[in-house]
């Protein structure tokens, strides 16, 4: 697969097909574009001398003007770019509606759960104890995915938590009602003191969370990791494929970051998530 050096115009391009609002807003030190006044991108490529600290206050200095902000990185453009477009098309409104009322609800198997997931998900799949699916038409439309139960005695006793992991609808649909449906199926079944979840940082301000009564817990610190330049893979540190970690510690004379570097990877960084909890 490998990288694009003209991605950013092939991103442009791309979206001027469907929203002619489109504008260059600036090019120095960001590349950022304008899809409307509301919502800007920042084209992030994977060779830059940025830090998380800047990212987060530039997006800030948006959110401050009611204006959202995404970073969005050259690797996930080029390996995830119907996903991307999906989520454009969500934030730019030219999403069909569905009412979620409409809709029944199925648990899934892990196999239907990475089909829907690695389609429609710009973080892919992820191993999770529950899912459940929208079913309109014999379709799954909708899909939530959760976490067991799991007991917090810091907060209680008989305190039960659980995670929303994964939330996603079929791309180019807004699901009206869905998650929440979703997340009441859950809990009738499970019962528990609260939910938690957590938005990504470079693409969501947690709006929604809010508007189901999910309140902000914390914010997490931004998270380095590695992008293999080939395959466009990503990896946390502690997932790195363990022929490199092997091959790693059979040397001696680079640190990790240089191994790393001269073996096909870049280091990089989200800007964090935001923690949310839905207490009942």
């Amino acid at each position: 697969m490998g990288l694009n050096s003209f991605w950013q115009e092939d991103f442009f391009l791309t979206v001027q097909n469907f929203n002619h609002q489109i504008r260059t807003a600036q090019v120095e030190p960001y590349f950022i574009v304008e899809c409307n006044k509301n919502v800007l991108i920042h084209l992030v490529p994977l060779d830059n001398s940025f830090n998380p600290k800047e990212l987060i206050i530039l997006q800030d200095n948006y959110q401050k003007e009611n204006i959202q902000l995404i970073h969005l990185w050259e690797d996930v453009w080029l390996s995830k770019r119907t996903q991307v477009l999906n989520r454009i098309y969500s934030f730019l409104g030219l999403n069909k509606s569905f009412h979620g009322r409409k809709a029944k609800i199925e648990e899934l198997t892990q196999k239907q759960t990475i089909n829907f997931l690695t389609e429609n998900h710009l973080q892919g799949y992820v191993k999770a104890k529950y899912s459940f699916g929208l079913i309109a038409n014999n379709e799954i439309i909708g899909l939530a995915s959760f976490s067991e139960a799991r007991p917090m005695r810091s907060k209680g006793e008989n305190y039960q938590s659980a995670e929303l992991v994964r939330f996603a609808s079929k791309g180019g649909l807004t699901i009206v009602g869905g998650l929440s449906k979703l997340i009441k199926h859950f809990t009738k079944q499970i019962k528990l003191n609260d939910l938690m979840t957590y938005a990504d940082r470079d693409w969501s301000l947690g709006k929604g969370y809010d508007k189901l009564g999910f309140t902000l817990s914390e914010i997490t610190e931004p998270a380095f990791l590695y992008v293999n330049r080939e395959t466009l893979i990503r990896y946390f540190p502690h997932r790195l494929p363990k022929t490199i970690l092997l091959a790693f510690e059979a040397q001696n004379d680079l640190n990790l970051d240089d191994f790393l570097a001269l073996n096909g990877f870049v280091k990089l960084f989200n800007t964090g998530n935001l923690k949310y909890h839905l207490l009942f």
